[in-house]
């Protein structure tokens, strides 16, 4: 018996062994499996966050896009309207000026045309003071004819005329005068 009590012990000692070295592999592969475990979780995790940044990085920059293209879309429509109003001004501009233009040729037109009215009636009048002239020259060649008397001479003799009547009408004055009346 006391072999087997030795015995005994060391199939104790020799199980304890066993269940202790099964135990370690036991907690180590326990440990071990928690650690992949964690691992993968952390791995599936990290996959996961970052799925979730891409995808708002995606629609981050998809709604940026979008902004940028509405931007886009009403800084073209801005231009286009200013673009339409100028151009309708530079009509409304453009009409003016070609209504004044229109205004100054039919200006120009009467004028040129009151101008060769007038230029015709200098020059009738040209030629009626020419015939005017041309016949006072004759009336008074004819009267120096008729009496025989030259321009000068017809000047001189109505002089002495005059200088007669006017004696002749101051000294009728004189004669009729209140002041000699009384005299």
């Amino acid at each position: 018996m006391q072999l087997s009590l030795g015995l005994c012990i060391l199939i104790a000692v020799a199980l304890a062994l066993i269940v202790g070295i099964i135990s370690h592999f036991a907690t180590i592969s326990n440990l071990k499996k928690n650690a992949e475990s964690k691992i993968g979780n952390a791995e599936a995790k990290a996959r996961e966050i970052i799925d979730d940044a891409v995808k708002t990085a995606e629609t981050t920059k998809k709604e940026a896009l979008l902004e940028v293209k509405e931007e886009s879309i009403k800084t073209k429509n801005d231009l286009e309207k200013e673009t339409k109003e100028r151009r309708a001004e530079l009509q409304r501009y453009e009409k003016r000026v070609l209504a004044k233009e229109e205004a100054v040729d039919k200006r120009s037109d009467v004028l040129e045309h009151r101008e060769s009215k007038l230029t015709a009636k200098e020059e009738q009048l040209r030629q009626r003071e020419a015939r005017a002239e041309e016949l006072s020259q004759k009336r008074v060649q004819e009267l120096e004819r008729i009496s025989g008397l030259t321009s000068e001479q017809a000047k001189e003799y109505l002089l002495k005329t005059v200088e007669e009547d006017v004696k002749h009408c101051e000294d009728g004055q004189r004669a009729g005068s209140p002041g000699k009346r009384g005299g």
